[in-house]
């Protein structure tokens, strides 16, 4: 295997895949699907899956310049209509 091996840097998997130069890339899900020329073929299975946590929160003290602001964003990052989009990019929204 070392010999057919190329190590890439985070999140490239996929573009030796889509020029050509590799037939298999393994990473993020949400690493795969916007780059054209290549195809996500499906998940690990459920007993080999990794998931990443992204976490939002408004600084409790002076620090937030613009804390309804950043209430608004996360607003938006949660509702039902970011989830399809996120989705769409190979994310999975709780």
């Amino acid at each position: 295997m070392k010999a057919k091996t190329k190590v890439t840097a985070s999140g490239e998997s996929a573009r030796p895949v889509a020029a050509g130069e590799a037939e298999l890339g393994v990473g993020q899900i949400s690493e795969i699907v916007p780059v054209r020329g290549a195809e996500l073929l499906g998940p690990f299975p459920a007993e080999l899956q990794v998931y990443t946590a992204f976490t939002a929160g408004v600084a409790a003290n002076a620090n937030a310049k613009d804390a309804a602001a950043a209430k608004s964003l996360i607003k938006f990052l949660t509702a039902p209509a970011a989830a399809q989009i996120l989705k769409a990019r190979g994310l999975e929204p709780s």
